[in-house]
C-alpha cells in the first residue's frame, strides 16, 4: 500500500475525531445526492472550516475516496485463515456487490471518468481507493506463495489488475451486468495460471 494512501498532508497531526467527521460528512452527501459534493458542502457538513480539510486533503474528490473506503471497509477485509482462492473470490465479489448494489457505484463511476482529466482525482483514486484493496489482494496472493499453493514467480501486479479489471470495465462502459457469479468466472480463469503445480503434475513433467 502507498504510503500517501493514509498520511495526512503536511501540517500539525489531525485529530481522528475531526477527521472521521470530515469523512463523514463527504461520504454522506455523496450518497445521498449521487454526486461528489463540493468542499464547501463538505465543510459545512462537518463543522470545519475549508482550510483544515486542505491541510489534510488536496480535493473534495480525494476525501471522497477515502471516505467511501473508509466507509466500505468490510469489503477488503477477508481473514488469513481462508484458502487464497476464497480470499481473492469474496474480495471480488464484494466490490461487485458494492459498486452494483450500493450508490457508491454511481459514485466510483464519476470519480473514475474524472480521473481522466484531472490528475489529482486520478492520484486520489490510486491512493485512497484502489492500492488499499489492490494490497489486501496482493497480500492473499503472496500469503498463497509462503504456504506453497501459489507460484514463486508470480506477477503479483499483474495478477491483480487481472482480477479487478472485468469488475471496473463493467462499472465503467456497462457492455456486461456485474453478475453475481462474475468474481467466481473471473478467478477461475486466473487460477490456473498462478496455482503452483501438484506434485504428480511435478512428476509427470
Amino acid at each position: 500500500m502507498s504510503s500517501n494512501s493514509s498520511s495526512p498532508r503536511a501540517g500539525r497531526p489531525r485529530s481522528e475525531r475531526t477527521r472521521h467527521a470530515i469523512l463523514d460528512a463527504a461520504t454522506d452527501l455523496a450518497l445521498e445526492g449521487g454526486r461528489v459534493p463540493t468542499i464547501d458542502a463538505v465543510a459545512s457538513r462537518a463543522g470545519v472550516s475549508r482550510t483544515t480539510i486542505y491541510k489534510w486533503w488536496p480535493s473534495s474528490a480525494a476525501v471522497l475516496a477515502e471516505g467511501l473506503l473508509d466507509r466500505f471497509h468490510e469489503s477488503i477485509e477477508f481473514d488469513d485463515a481462508l484458502p487464497v482462492r476464497e480470499a481473492l473470490t469474496l474480495q471480488v465479489d464484494a466490490l461487485v456487490t458494492l459498486l452494483r448494489d450500493t450508490p457508491a457505484g454511481q459514485l466510483v463511476r464519476q470519480l473514475l471518468a474524472a480521473a481522466a482529466s484531472d490528475r489529482a482525482v486520478g492520484v486520489a483514486m490510486l491512493e485512497r481507493w484502489l492500492e488499499p484493496r489492490r494490497a489486501t489482494a496482493a497480500h492473499h496472493l503472496e500469503r498463497g506463495v509462503q504456504q506453497g499453493g501459489v507460484r514463486a514467480d508470480v506477477d503479483t501486479t499483474l495478477v491483480v489488475d487481472v482480477l479487478f479489471a472485468p469488475v471496473y470495465h463493467r462499472l465503467v462502459w456497462g457492455h456486461a451486468p456485474l453478475d453475481d457469479d462474475l468474481a467466481r468466472q473471473v478467478c477461475d480463469l486466473v487460477w490456473p495460471a498462478v496455482a503452483a503445480p501438484t506434485t504428480a503434475t511435478t512428476a509427470a513433467s
